[in-house]
């Protein structure tokens, strides 16, 4: 591995005998305690809907959200990691939040506009005001709110929660199926990257639509078209889960390269986000805008 004067002293350690999780043993333990947090999101995103705090006013919307994803993501690895060799803010958890906040900002506050207008999602928060969206994409603040087009504040943190569990659940299938492949050879190991990737994109794009907005129309939040959305839509949803999900799937993984530092996890993430959006314009360009 290349060494650089501002390199961190190296206190990371490797296990290779692992069939699921990653080599690096700070990365296997953030992946070994997401992947509980899998049925605690379910669990705890269940109870706000079903209680109505997520549509019962701006505290309560940007509360649910915060109660979905900051205890168990942050508060709980930064105590239980407090004593850990490794500073905070080069263990693999703390990078990986970061990667999913520049992430969701990103396609929140833009990615949301392809959503309303390709796919015809919208949200109805009665109770709440406070809203952060792009003022160019889509049409004029007043307009978007009348048409259900504006992103309630509680959806960044909620979403982080979301994209936690999707990314996490992905980077261990596609490893398991990577390294199904290289213990044939380095091209079997490349297509069972691939196969992971596809796989994984498209089950939690499909899910991510089955399980939290296929509500009734005129709820919180619906599809227009909810069958269009899950036949077409959740192609689309893959598309950027395509670029995520192989990005960070590499975010400290190989004992041979360097770890990513802050700056670059932040610019990995926004250059994902490029992409994303990119691909968004692109699939408006040669599908259309139905829902614009």
């Amino acid at each position: 591995m290349n060494t650089y004067t501002d390199d961190a002293p190296e206190h990371r350690t490797f296990t290779p005998s692992r069939k699921w999780l990653s080599e690096n043993d700070d990365r296997a333990w953030a992946e070994k305690l997401y992947l509980w947090y899998i049925p605690v999101f379910f669990l705890i995103s269940g109870i706000t809907s079903r209680t109505g705090l997520s549509i019962s006013g701006n505290w309560g919307n940007l509360g649910g959200g915060l109660l979905v994803w900051l205890p168990f993501c942050v508060l709980l690895p930064l105590y239980l990691r407090r004593n850990h060799p490794l500073p905070i803010t080069q263990q693999w958890w703390f990078k990986f939040q970061l990667y999913l906040v520049v992430v969701i900002f990103f396609l929140t506050y833009f990615g949301t506009e392809y959503f309303f207008d390709v796919l015809g999602m919208r949200y109805k928060y009665d109770n709440v005001s406070w809203y952060f969206d792009s003022v160019l994409l889509g049409p004029d603040q007043a307009t978007a709110l009348a048409q259900h087009k504006r992103v309630p504040i509680g959806m960044y943190p909620i979403s982080v929660g979301f994209f936690t569990v999707y990314h996490i659940g992905a980077i261990v299938m596609i490893r398991k199926l990577y390294r199904i492949g290289l213990s044939f050879s380095l091209t079997a190991g490349r297509i069972g990257f691939a196969i992971g990737l596809l796989a994984s994109a498209l089950f939690w794009a499909w899910l991510e639509t089955m399980l939290f907005v296929s509500q009734p129309k005129g709820s919180f939040a619906w599809y227009e078209d909810l069958p269009r959305q899950l036949a077409v839509g959740s192609y689309f949803y893959a598309m950027g889960f395509l670029f995520t999900f192989a990005n960070v799937y590499w975010l400290d993984e190989r004992k041979d390269d360097r770890p990513w530092s802050l700056s670059r996890v932040m610019v990995n993430a926004t250059a994902m986000c490029l992409l994303v959006l990119l691909g968004g314009d692109l699939w408006g360009m040669c599908f259309g805008v139905p829902f614009g």
